[in-house]
């Protein structure tokens, strides 16, 4: 599916060859911020974001699947050379307006909003 990450995001693998005829699935997970109503807030060129996989104490994003297709539905996907990333009109996929409307109350306590003096856990 995927097997190189470039500045645009991930670039599709070559089709597998002959010796590899088993098509393995493969399940990806994405998180986008939408930073652009922000762009006002610094000068051109000075981006004020930092990734808080830094150091030893920062946070990231970790997701665990658990196997969660109906019947055959993952067979069928994989039967299918059409099955590509969001590409797959034999089996059905969650719209993203009821993804999103997926929430979780907050469970941490912690300021949330403005500019941080420092990362959770961290001194910056």
């Amino acid at each position: 599916m995927y097997n190189t990450i470039t500045m645009d995001g991930f670039t599709n693998a070559p089709a597998c060859p002959a010796t590899h005829p088993v098509r393995v699935p493969q399940v990806t997970f994405e998180t986008v911020w939408d930073t652009t109503k922000f762009n006002s807030m610094w000068t051109s060129g000075d981006n004020p974001y930092v990734w808080s996989f830094e150091g030893t104490k920062g946070y990231g994003t970790h997701a665990d699947y658990m196997f969660g297709w109906k019947g055959d539905a993952l067979q069928r996907a994989m039967d299918k050379s059409e099955c590509f990333y969001d590409g797959c009109g034999s089996i059905t996929k969650q719209p993203m307006a009821t993804a999103n409307k997926c929430s979780l109350p907050e469970f941490v306590k912690e300021p949330t909003d403005g500019w941080l003096p420092a990362l959770p856990g961290m001194k910056m």
